[in-house]
Parts: C-alpha cells; sequence; structure tokens
C-alpha cells in the first residue's frame, strides 16, 4: 500500500512539471481508458476507422506477418539496421 502511495505522488509530481498538451492529454485518455469510462473517438480517428472497414471490405489488408515484415524493412532503411 505504501508503494502505491509513493508511485502516486510520484506521478502527481511528474504531470505537474508537463507542459506539452498533446501529452497531457495522451495521459488522460489512458487513464480514462483504465477506468473504464467510454472512450469518444475524435471525428478523424472515426474517418479512420470507417476507411481501414471500407479497405478491409474491399480485401485491401496484409496478414499480421506481412505487416512485422514490413516494419522491420523500415527500420532496417531508416535505422541503418
Amino acid at each position: 500500500m505504501l508503494k502505491d502511495v509513493e508511485i502516486r505522488e510520484k506521478l502527481i509530481e511528474k504531470i505537474r512539471n508537463i507542459e506539452d498538451e498533446e501529452l497531457l492529454e495522451h495521459i488522460s485518455d489512458l487513464i480514462d481508458f483504465e477506468s473504464n469510462e467510454i472512450y469518444e473517438m475524435s471525428p478523424g480517428e472515426i474517418e479512420a476507422v470507417k476507411e481501414g472497414l471500407e479497405q478491409l471490405k474491399n480485401g485491401q489488408w496484409i496478414s499480421h506477418e506481412e505487416s512485422n515484415n514490413h516494419v522491420d524493412e523500415w527500420l532496417k532503411k531508416y535505422d541503418g539496421r
């Protein structure tokens, strides 16, 4: 229990010092998600989901393994691996 209090205090202090509004919004979203509150998608997120569902419907998808291969290739290209 004491460790939980220490962690909370450290987090609160770190959050107080964050000036990046976008980061604060991400932290807030994460906390909302973890507390089982309903997440409301932005119009852009809704559009992206609709686009993804349309692509799936049209057979425009790749397997998880193929996706991982693409990521590995990109990492090699941009990270010099």
